[in-house]
């Protein structure tokens, strides 16, 4: 018998799951030290989170529109940066260029903007639009 639940989306679409950081080079897990895979926990786009902030942006594009404003690609850039900040839960790394970087909003935001980790950020914007990432199994 099929059960339309056996397509839910889990508990961890709202509470994230983890993304381990790729070396780009070898496709292995980035590890510390003690040999712990190093990476983020994202919630999914389809979160309340994400789906909250997904709601606050048509909301301004739709005003935008109203006023006859053109979306820039920066615009958009920014946009997905702000849907990676509200899908951020937590990371496992504890420093940025030497200095201590905890998970929090502003840090998180600083993450998803810079360009030297961008890899990152690809595969991440990939990872809470996927659905597999999300759903019971």
């Amino acid at each position: 018998m099929f059960d339309l639940n056996s397509t839910a989306l889990s508990k961890a679409a709202d509470a994230g799951t983890f993304m381990a950081l790729l070396n780009p080079a070898t496709g292995e897990p980035h590890r510390d030290e003690a040999g712990v895979a190093q990476g983020i926990t994202l919630r999914s786009r389809l979160s309340q989170a994400g789906q909250q902030f997904q709601r606050q942006q048509a909301d301004k594009r739709l005003e935008m529109a109203r006023r006859g404003q053109e979306t820039s690609v920066d615009s958009l850039e920014a946009e997905t940066t702000e849907l990676l900040v509200a899908c951020t839960v937590s990371w496992t790394f504890t420093h940025l260029d030497g200095a201590d970087f905890p998970c929090n909003e502003a840090n998180a935001r600083k993450f998803w903007s810079d360009t030297r980790f961008r890899s990152h950020r690809e595969r991440a914007n990939g990872w809470i639009g996927n659905e597999a990432n999300f759903t019971k199994r």
